[in-house]
């Protein structure tokens, strides 16, 4: 049986527009994210976050609005809010760090600052990789991480600290969570962030 030119023709575009359909399915899946760009994501050094932190720490608790911004290695965090201190402003780099509050500033390790701001063993270091849903680049590797379907990761555990990640969006830089849980014993924090932002270099 002789199968016409238009015939074979016929076919071949039922097979194209089949097969486009289902790559159409595969990049809409994961709100149109076939896979998370770590490499990209990790090369992200100039960012800007605005939200909302909650923590709880052995003695103490509460919340702050939070505006981070970060330039490679330096960094600018204030908060606000119902704290003790009311306003902070929070200068540094992964050296040195300086809090303005009122009219007195003091100076100290990165390393103990969230302990002097919110009770919280944190590395601002650390921190700054955690708000991109990435491990920190140290000596403490990450242990038990679970990963989405699209490749961003859903949860891994560092320094002690059990974290999740979660409410991801597009944004001009890629794909960036909204909600970082983390856990270590009986002290906690979570970060909602309602935006983020790119300063031009």
């Amino acid at each position: 049986m002789k199968v016409s030119a238009m015939t074979y023709l016929t076919l071949a575009m039922i097979v194209a527009f089949i097969s486009g359909c289902s790559s159409l399915t595969s990049k809409v899946a994961h709100g149109g994210f076939v896979n998370f760009d770590r490499t990209e994501i990790s090369k992200l050094n100039r960012w800007q976050i605005k939200g909302k932190l909650g923590f709880k720490s052995t003695d103490q608790g509460g919340s702050a609005s939070i505006d981070w911004l970060q330039d490679n290695n330096n960094y600018k965090i204030t908060l606000s809010g119902p704290l003790s201190f009311g306003r902070a402003v929070v200068t540094g780099n992964h050296q040195i760090a300086n809090i303005q509050r009122g009219g007195t500033t003091t100076t100290h390790h990165p390393k103990k600052l969230a302990i002097q701001l919110i009770g919280l063993p944190l590395s601002m270091e650390s921190l700054s990789f955690w708000i991109r849903a990435l491990p920190a680049k140290d000596i403490r590797p990450s242990k038990n991480i679970v990963t989405n379907p699209d490749g961003s990761l859903a949860s891994f555990e560092q320094h002690g600290w059990q974290l999740s990640f979660s409410n991801y969006r597009s944004t001009d830089r890629g794909y960036l969570p909204q909600k970082i849980i983390g856990q270590r014993g009986e002290q906690s924090f979570k970060l909602l962030i309602s935006q983020w932002m790119f300063p031009d270099t």
